[in-house]
């Protein structure tokens, strides 16, 4: 089981790391280190909303969805990244399987680059907010 899961780490990694290909264009990098943060902020979203989930995929969706957005530096960016991750499963979780992980995530670059004008917390407490209490309505 150990070694299983070393091998989906550095999976995961390598998987993180290719997408600097693509972020380096917008002056965006993660080094080794950054991703093996992402890697735990994934982990720790998913015991903390009691998810289980296979690879990095969703790191992947949400970095390259967010890669040009005009409110992230690469001072900021793991942060960024790390809240980004830590919403989506909060979201995911609360949603009751709603939207798929493509929606959902299209839906935050929506808000997050629009109204949320790359506040995080107006994000997740105000605009996701708002369409959780309608999908909670639905129910």
């Amino acid at each position: 089981m150990f070694s299983l899961e070393l091998l989906s780490q550095k999976l995961a990694l390598e998987e993180i790391l290719e997408s600097n290909d693509r972020s380096g264009l917008y002056g965006l990098k993660l080094t080794s280190e950054d991703a093996l943060v992402l890697i735990e902020a994934r982990n720790q979203a998913l015991i903390s909303h009691g998810r289980i989930e296979v690879g990095s995929a969703t790191i992947g969706k949400i970095i390259e969805a967010f890669l040009d957005s005009p409110y992230i530096q690469q001072a900021d960016y793991v942060e960024i990244l790390d809240d980004l991750i830590e919403t989506f499963y909060y979201m995911k979780n609360e949603m009751f399987e709603v939207l798929s992980d493509d929606e959902l995530i299209e839906l935050m670059v929506k808000y997050y680059n629009g109204k949320s004008g790359g506040s995080i917390e107006l994000l997740r407490d105000r605009d996701l907010d708002k369409v959780l209490r309608h999908i909670h309505n639905k129910f």
